[in-house]
């Protein structure tokens, strides 16, 4: 018969590999929320950003600088997009998306947030995109796991009606079970559960967490 100790180990073993599987198959929904933003975005609101850059003389400035990222140029494409952004026109708001995306590439977490609040706060850009600046700082803040700065920066997206308050509250969740408060994860998961207004991809996810963190419920800590 095997002991109690032993048995508790190989059980925290399987928990932790457990955990590991599930956060490994979400790291899919990461890449998935860009699509999500160009999905929601739909419709006149995105139409009428593409419409307001191509109005514009088409910057050969902007496409030299792409060209120059898809050929591992990224200093060069750094300093080209800066300049850019700094400009007022409807290609600031993109070059400073970039320049995020490079940093976080890169590994320097701090200077992508500082271009995406930059984007939070371009008026050349649409509100849903500036929203998605936010989200996205959200979900770069995860690394880290600073779950009071993600609150704290999600915060203005958790109003009923906001293109993406489920979407904020699932991550806010998320820092909470990747912290091991798995009674909190558990609580905002299944709030999002039961809320008939939540998308079905994000109501099924949270369905998923809210019963795995709630098994884990004696590991929380506050």
């Amino acid at each position: 018969m095997m002991s109690e100790p032993l048995e508790r180990e190989i059980d925290e073993e399987l928990r932790k590999k457990q955990l590991k599987s599930i956060w490994d198959r979400f790291g899919i929904y990461l890449i998935g929320l860009v699509i999500v933003v160009i999905l929601s975005v739909g419709g006149y609101e995105a139409v009428g950003y593409i419409n307001k850059i191509n109005s514009e003389k088409t910057s050969d400035q902007f496409e030299y600088a792409l060209e120059l990222v898809r050929d591992n140029e990224e200093v060069m494409a750094k300093n080209i997009f800066i300049e850019i952004s700094e400009a007022s026109t409807g290609y600031s708001g993109l070059s400073l998306f970039n320049l995020s995306n490079l940093s976080y590439n890169s590994g320097n977490y701090d200077e992508a947030l500082m271009y995406l609040k930059k984007a939070s706060q371009n008026e050349e850009i649409s509100k849903k995109i500036r929203d998605f600046a936010i989200l996205r700082s959200g979900f770069i803040m995860l690394e880290k796991n600073r779950i009071e700065e993600i609150e704290e920066t999600l915060g203005v997206l958790l109003n009923d009606g906001a293109a993406f308050s489920f979407h904020a509250k699932e991550i806010i969740a998320l820092a909470y079970y990747r912290d091991g408060r798995y009674k909190k994860s558990s609580e905002i998961f299944k709030e999002i559960s039961n809320d008939a207004s939540a998308p079905s991809t994000i109501s099924v996810r949270a369905k998923i967490f809210s019963s795995q963190a709630y098994s884990y419920e004696d590991k929380d800590f506050e």
